[in-house]
């Protein structure tokens, strides 16, 4: 019997003792990031709290761990597969398992698909729980700090935006947003005073927002006691600028990756940009493949026969091509949010080079 064909005795041993070693890594990076997060948490309560309130800062900490994960996760298995080949080629494991005419693709197609079934696990479980704990970490950061941005939402009866100005706030309906020429097609807007109470309600066929706010032409207005007056063109105030009609009250990072293809449909309805959940959504479809590429480069870095000195140096090319991929993913990220490529071609081509400089660094060690 082949003990390396999938789940014999030693592709399981190698596939869970690679599996520790990332998992291991996985942990150490993130409670080293979720650590600073939390002193620069506290740094900044501090500033803005009064007398008597407090926060918990762990607790805030630990609902954006699924996002530090995310964040670190390319990192870790970089530094686990390197520390677990490390400790191969110290045991004279590999060096065995080539004398016994193993190829590198045989001794590694057990870290490969570890290192899918990482992102597999990421991808089917820590996101959908980490879109929860987001979108509860957002909300937080917002009533301490003031942080959000955020003024649309999209739901399946259309877009609904709120405007805040000097005298109160708009909660604005409409059926559709043109972004492009910052018109609401088919808006019912209703006007709150600053105590929250409805002062008025306005429909129309469109709004569009100016430089001067808001322009409604033909607009029907209902005031509290039912009365209705028809106006033929009136200017509302707005504390808005064409920018916040593309920001969506919900980011990529708080929808589960199940539920993106389904926002993205409520957004193109709306009339909103999709670029960035598309590219979200491809790059979370993409990252077993990226992890697999990440192991393949963690594997020609370390698995060979050379000097301490020379050792390290291999360690440290290895965290430049880590680090490498990061940039070209950010790179890429943005060529696709800006348009300049498609968002499957910017999504996935990180994870399409990893395998591809991967494969051919390693076809060249299997041929020495």
């Amino acid at each position: 019997m082949n003990s390396m064909a999938p789940l014999g005795i030693l592709f399981r041993y190698f596939g869970f003792r690679y599996l520790g070693w990332v998992f291991a890594s996985i942990m150490g990076l993130t409670a080293t990031v979720t650590l600073i997060q939390a002193i620069e948490l506290a740094r900044r309560a501090s500033s803005k709290l009064q007398d008597g309130e407090s926060i918990n800062v762990i607790a805030m900490s630990m609902l954006n761990l699924p996002a530090v994960i995310e964040l670190t996760l390319p990192f870790a298995l970089i530094a686990g597969s390197m520390l677990c080949f490390e400790t191969m080629n110290r045991s004279n494991e590999f060096v065995v398992c080539r004398g016994f005419g193993r190829s590198i693709w045989s001794i590694l197609s057990p870290a490969c698909l570890a290192a899918s079934f990482v992102g597999i696990v990421f991808v089917s479980l820590v996101n959908p729980i980490g879109s929860l704990t987001s979108r509860e970490y957002e909300s937080q950061m917002n009533e301490v700090f003031g942080d959000n941005k955020q003024k649309l939402s999209v739901s399946a009866d259309g877009i609904w935006l709120r405007d805040a100005h000097a005298q109160g706030q708009f909660i604005i309906h409409g059926d559709m947003l043109d972004v492009e020429t910052a018109q609401i097609i088919n808006p019912i807007v209703y006007n709150l005073e600053a105590d929250g109470r409805l002062y008025q309600r306005i429909r129309a066929n469109s709004m569009e927002l100016t430089d001067g706010g808001w322009l409604i032409d033909n607009a029907a207005i209902w005031t509290n006691d039912g009365n209705r007056r028809d106006e033929g063109s009136i200017l509302l105030p707005t504390g808005l600028d064409v920018l916040d009609l593309g920001l969506s009250s919900e980011p990529p990072n708080t929808i589960a990756f199940f539920a993106l293809p389904g926002f993205i449909d409520l957004l193109e309805r709306a009339g909103l940009p999709t670029i960035e959940h598309r590219m979200h959504f491809h790059k979370l479809l993409s990252l077993p493949l990226l992890l697999v590429g990440i192991a393949m480069l963690g594997a020609r870095a370390t698995l060979t026969n050379m000097s301490r000195g020379r050792r390290v140096m291999l360690f440290t090319r290895g965290v430049t091509i880590a680090v490498s991929i990061f940039l070209f993913s950010h790179f890429m990220h943005v060529l696709g949010a800006t348009l300049r490529l498609p968002a499957l071609v910017a999504a996935w081509s990180p994870a399409f080079i990893a395998i591809l400089i991967g494969a051919i660094l390693l076809a060249r060690m299997d041929e020495a």
